[in-house]
């Protein structure tokens, strides 16, 4: 499913299923069970786990793309699924009257654009490396 835009929309639906598979329940249980000082250690652990989810997300949309874009598609992979996982946790804050930390919200989104990169690396060298992926 390649659109007009020039975006592989299957390899971007299946990315971002691996990168919110993996992603949303550390994050859950990273904010919901771990979120005071005395844990900071293991939610450092789960942001780590939350990380390498978005890499993984990130790899398979690149290594799945058909276009020669695989650097895009592992970006936009991790960038989408952490705004969505971003939006639904600002109105779940907002609606609970909690602040919202503007500050780690952006580091966080830097810190997905860099795992986005590295997944779409990760896609292209096994694309190089004559790795194929089936194609429904």
């Amino acid at each position: 499913m390649i659109d007009r835009d020039g975006w592989d929309g299957a390899a971007l639906r299946d990315g971002i299923a691996v990168a919110a598979l993996g992603a949303v329940p550390f994050g859950v249980i990273g904010r919901l069970v771990l979120d005071d000082d005395s844990h900071s250690g293991l939610l450092g652990f789960f942001a780590l786990l939350v990380l390498v989810a978005l890499v993984l997300g990130g790899g398979v949309a690149a290594w799945r793309q058909r276009l020669g874009r695989p650097l895009s598609h592992g970006i936009a992979t991790a960038l989408v699924t952490f705004a969505v996982v971003q939006l639904a946790g600002v109105v779940r804050r907002l609606a609970a009257g909690d602040d919202i930390r503007w500050g780690r919200i952006v580091s966080s989104a830097l810190l997905s654009l860099i795992a986005g990169s590295l997944g779409g690396l990760l896609g292209s060298f096994l694309q190089r490396q004559g790795v194929r992926s089936r194609q429904p």
